[in-house]
């Protein structure tokens, strides 16, 4: 993931010098899903962190049982907002915070190409940490459900998945849904005025 991001520089690595302010884990389920995590702590709450370093390996699991592919790996970053606004400008050309990205493994954000295939994520997950919280709040929805829902729909976009038309974002939604279910997770969709979606849209 970019964090000192201006045009024309060299994407720095979350564990460079540079970005000493954030911690790397990993987080691997029992069946081999593989979550490579770094965190700002400062900018996240430790049982929200906590809460998905528990149940995000399991919802990996659930996607790769569901969609019957072989446990995948995901980079996530749980940055600041700031962070956020950053790489939506420089990547999306929208200067404004964002609840979450995603960015495959094809897109320029992966930095190495020589990876062996065997290592390889399938790309990379940021979610804004304020962000999170205001969205819960407004909607009167659980932080750690909201984060848990925004990964979810992080991860099937990775692996193609869209809202870009109708029938592509009710497909999407119901899959979504469903895997939220099996975590027992109510519909995050049930009201029109969900704000989820609206702000990751853009």
């Amino acid at each position: 993931m970019t964090l000192k991001m201006n045009k024309g520089d060299a994407p720095q690595e979350p564990d460079s010098r540079e970005n000493d302010r954030f911690i790397s884990h990993e987080w691997i389920s029992s069946c081999g899903s593989l979550i490579e995590t770094t965190i700002d702590p400062a900018c996240w709450h430790n049982s929200l962190i906590k809460d998905l370093q528990k149940r995000g390996p399991v919802m990996l699991d659930h996607i790769s049982s569901l969609l019957s592919i072989n446990p995948k790996t995901v980079s996530l970053l749980l940055c600041a907002d700031d962070d956020i606004r950053e790489m939506n400008h420089l990547y999306r050309g929208f200067d404004q915070v964002t609840n979450v990205l995603a960015f495959p493994s094809n897109h320029e954000l992966q930095w190495s190409f020589d990876i062996p295939n065997s290592e390889k994520t399938i790309g990379d997950i940021a979610i804004a940490g304020q962000t999170v919280l205001n969205e819960a709040m407004k909607s009167g929805i659980t932080a750690r459900d909201h984060l848990l829902h925004l990964f979810t729909h992080a991860v099937l976009h990775l692996l193609g998945y869209d809202h870009d038309h109708d029938i592509a974002a009710i497909e999407m939604e119901e899959l979504e849904v469903h895997l939220l279910a099996l975590m027992k997770v109510g519909n995050p969709y049930r009201n029109d005025d969900q704000i989820f979606g609206a702000q990751e849209a853009r």
